[in-house]
């Protein structure tokens, strides 16, 4: 399972500082195949190591759902991590 890319990546304006919640369209490959699923994802930092991470898929995909949150969040916590998420 590897995260391909995330395109429309929406953030959502919320008024507390520390938590980041974005809206975006996941395009997920595995093996031969690729799809694409919409997902949503709250960032939320802590005052000591890395940030929390929570997703959601919003639309059913078929493959199995632990594995691909699994890949999700550590292609979010890369980005994250590079400063590619604002």
């Amino acid at each position: 399972m590897k995260v391909v890319e995330l395109r429309e990546l929406n953030r959502r304006n919320i008024a507390i500082h520390y938590i980041k919640e974005f809206t975006a369209i996941a395009v997920l490959q595995s093996k031969d195949t690729q799809t694409e699923a919409e997902i949503a994802f709250v960032l939320e930092s802590k005052a000591v190591g890395p940030p929390e991470v929570s997703v959601r898929v919003l639309n059913p995909v078929d493959w199995p759902l632990l594995p691909v949150v699994r890949a999700l969040r550590d292609h979010i916590l890369e980005l994250e991590t590079s400063g590619r998420l604002n």
